[in-house]
């Protein structure tokens, strides 16, 4: 016997997500976990994603020649982040200079 107020897993969860203001949270982490695929090979090389914090991603970056480079590309990055989020999760990104991490 069917449950007349049954609902698909999937639905179910994006509903909780969407309730507990948890799929910005989700697709910022995601963005972290996959920053290799979201840009390119070099940069990827010589940045690593901290966290994301008030729509502003924190970068360690292997120098402050790499901090310039991606400062000027901010616009760009901000973008295919957003894009591939499907919403606006980031605003601004941050730089911070830790070679020692690379």
């Amino acid at each position: 016997m069917k449950n007349k107020n049954a609902v698909p897993l999937k639905e179910a969860l994006e509903d909780f997500f969407k309730e507990k203001k948890w799929g910005t949270n989700i697709k910022g982490y995601q963005i972290i976990s996959h920053w290799g695929d979201l840009v390119a090979r070099e940069v990827a090389q010589n940045s690593q994603p901290l966290k994301i914090q008030n729509q502003c991603l924190f970068l360690s970056v292997k120098s402050n020649v790499w901090a310039n480079e991606l400062n000027l590309r901010k616009g760009e990055i901000i973008q295919k982040i957003n894009l591939k989020a499907e919403e606006e999760i980031i605003s601004n990104i941050l730089f911070k200079v830790q070679p020692s991490q690379f």
